[in-house]
């Protein structure tokens, strides 16, 4: 990787421009709230938000865009002016409903932050590749002339990293050497090539620049290949003419599987070396030979003694000529097993599932003496909400109508017609006791803030039972905010700061609220 992206300064004598790169501090939460966090306490000067709308997506979205207030500047790239592009709108603060627990208003005088929008072209009009979760890296080709001035993100990308180059070029202090070294040249003229930007991903060999075939073993940490990243490794090889063959342009829609199992192993390209199915060496029993009961016809691969190799239709997720009790079913577990728990994982809890409840709950943890997982992360404990005045649970949640936080869909007409409302969703029981009917508009709170909605009182949702109680929920949809032709209140403003104790994953899905009629 520090040979693709450094070149000829990437070499043993400066070990291999490993001080180029930027070190994480150990001490320091690099997740998504704690980012917000820190740009709430005025830590960070700048934020690139590239596709993202945080003022909607975001937890405790009132904060995450109170925190873009204290930034110097904010670049947005996006299709639409969305919220997060202009937070910092009159109609972002406004509170027509009141409600006590708005902790900040700001007016746009007030916001001290420079705002560049630079529009962005739609996946159709611009090409390169697409991964999917089944690790699948398909080419797309451009399908439609961009709309007015936009440009494809990789031109935005390739554009600042020529500009930034030319500032800093001729500069003689080490600190700018990661970038006045750094190696970037897809295509000679103003368009980049998407294709370039394949290959290097996918690796070459440094002397002539050939692709690398095979995958990532074929890889070399002398300084005589070059990767940009070693999942992609192999996806580019050398046509007989001498021509660049790029496996994601690849469209053979025969499926290569004996058994019929839907492998397509030639339609695309599939990360890592074109392995469809990961973990494949346990279609097999241990002996490698012999078939599951009743799964003779879904072996993927089998162990070939004669030509002491392992063979079928997929690509081994194994070495290719280790024996079957030394090719373990699970090669990247560290048992290399499947397990019951996590042995040896390096999670900061376990090994053994337990349960948990949500930092705000309506109800004592029976699983547990520990109410809360003690190793998830809770970076605001004041905003604790109790059921003394928060006696609901809250949930947020999906329409198909509109698509993430809905600044590709709320946008169209159409679909905006079809959608038009912010609401929450409550059960009869809980409009009952409420006063609320369906249609109503109502006002749900928590500790974070509140939001106005249309309340859709139905039958879909009923009361839990919980250690012999009745709980009551609230479901929002999340999709809405104040730009385009549907607009609402985004509901992620009700939503907590807290962060899983591994990944720091949001707790978006369960807190405690209030409602009302408003």
């Amino acid at each position: 990787m520090l040979k693709a992206w450094y070149g000829d300064a990437c070499n043993e004598a400066n070990d291999w421009a490993y001080h180029y790169l930027p070190k994480r501090d150990a001490a320091k939460n690099y997740s998504h709230i704690a980012m917000f966090e820190a740009m709430y306490k005025g830590e960070i000067d700048g934020l690139f938000v590239m596709g993202s709308n945080p003022v909607v997506g975001g937890p405790n979205a009132n904060k995450e865009q109170a925190a873009m207030t204290k930034l110097k500047w904010l670049v947005s790239v996006d299709l639409w002016l969305n919220e997060t592009a202009e937070f910092w709108t009159y109609r972002a603060w406004e509170r027509p409903h009141g409600g006590s627990h708005h902790t900040e208003t700001f007016a746009p005088k007030d916001i001290q932050t420079e705002v560049f929008f630079l529009p962005a072209c739609a996946v159709y009009e611009k090409e390169g590749t697409a991964a999917q979760t089944g690790r699948w890296v398909q080419y797309r080709w451009k399908g439609a002339d961009e709309v007015g001035k936009s440009k494809a993100d990789l031109w935005i990308i390739d554009q600042l990293a020529k500009k930034i180059q030319e500032l800093y070029k001729g500069s003689t202090r080490p600190e700018d050497e990661p970038l006045t070294n750094m190696t970037w040249g897809y295509g000679h003229g103003e368009e980049p090539e998407a294709i370039l930007v394949g290959l290097e991903y996918s690796g070459y060999f440094v002397a002539d620049g050939t692709p690398i075939a095979g995958g990532f073993a074929n890889l070399k940490d002398d300084g005589s290949t070059a990767c940009g990243n070693w999942v992609y490794c192999g996806q580019m090889a050398t046509n007989p003419d001498g021509s660049l063959l790029y496996k994601p342009q690849k469209r053979d829609n025969k499926d290569n599987s004996k058994t019929g199992l839907g492998l397509y192993s030639n339609w695309a390209w599939c990360w890592p070396v074109n392995r469809r199915i990961v973990y494949n060496r346990c279609s097999i029993k241990p002996d490698g030979v012999t078939p599951w009961e009743g799964d003779a016809d879904r072996v993927l691969i089998s162990w070939d003694a004669e030509q002491t190799k392992w063979v079928g239709d997929d690509v081994p997720d194994c070495a290719a000529t280790s024996p079957p009790d030394k090719a373990v079913p699970f090669l990247m577990r560290p048992e290399g097993t499947g397990c019951f728990f996590a042995a040896k994982a390096s999670f900061k809890e376990g090994p053994f599932p337990e349960h948990y409840e949500p930092w705000e709950s309506p109800v004592q943890n029976l699983m547990n003496s520990q109410p809360v997982n003690p190793a998830s992360k809770i970076w605001e404990p004041d905003k604790l909400g109790t059921t003394a005045d928060f006696p609901y649970i809250g949930t947020t949640y999906r329409v198909v109508e509109h698509w993430q936080t809905g600044a590709l869909t709320r946008t169209l007409p159409w679909l905006a017609e079809l959608m038009p409302n912010m609401f929450v969703e409550i059960s009869e029981e809980l409009g009952a006791i409420k006063g609320i009917k369906n249609g109503d508009k109502v006002i749900v709170s928590t500790t974070r803030g509140d939001i106005e909605a249309v309340a859709c009182v139905t039958k879909r949702i009923k009361p839990f039972i919980i250690n012999g109680q009745p709980q009551h929920m609230v479901g929002a949809v999340w999709q809405y905010g104040f730009k385009g032709y549907a607009t609402g209140d985004p509901a992620n403003r009700l939503t907590p700061h807290v962060g899983d104790a591994n990944t720091m994953i949001p707790e978006y899905k369960a807190w405690l609220c209030n409602i009302r009629r408003a």
